[in-house]
């Protein structure tokens, strides 16, 4: 599967799984969401939101924020995205010293064993700000998705 395809169909796993969250919420208020116009429901149901929309509808669209901050009258509703990539790397000098250890403490008791490697793979995270929602007096205000603020660098 080439690279283009696998980032596709990770696409879609992703708006699938956010479209079974907001089905879900909808759901869970369905009276709510009746209650509101045709064009209100088909934004809700599209992850999409206007300015004017009330938080419970904010809440239906999106879920709940990762995060709130109240400043100057308004309120905000931060919302990120956990990223996440394999690099490959040397190992610690003693983590390796210690496997180094264990392989040849395991062929000498007569167990198979994998001879260790100086490298390893590590998985790490990095956290983005997706979106950013602003309220005054409890109604959307405006919004902004800045794309490229990051909330940390990358760790374990």
């Amino acid at each position: 599967m080439n690279l283009h395809r696998i980032g596709a169909v990770a696409l879609a796993i992703v708006v699938l799984a956010a479209c079974s969250a907001t089905d879900q919420r909808i759901s869970n208020n369905e009276a709510l969401f009746n209650s509101y116009p045709p064009d209100v429901q088909a934004m809700i149901k599209s992850n999409r939101i206007a300015k004017g929309f009330d938080q419970t509808q904010v809440y239906l669209a999106f879920g709940n924020a990762d995060s709130t901050k109240n400043e100057g009258g308004m309120e905000s509703w931060i919302y990120t995205e956990v990223h996440q990539k394999y690099v490959q790397t040397k190992k610690d000098v003693h983590k390796y010293a210690l496997e180094v250890k264990e392989y040849h403490d395991a062929l000498h008791n007569g167990e198979l064993a994998t001879e260790p490697s100086t490298e390893e793979t590590i998985k790490l995270y990095r956290t983005r700000v997706a979106r950013v929602v602003q309220f005054g007096d409890g109604h959307v205000d405006s919004w902004t998705e800045p794309g490229d603020k990051w909330l940390d660098d990358w760790h374990q």
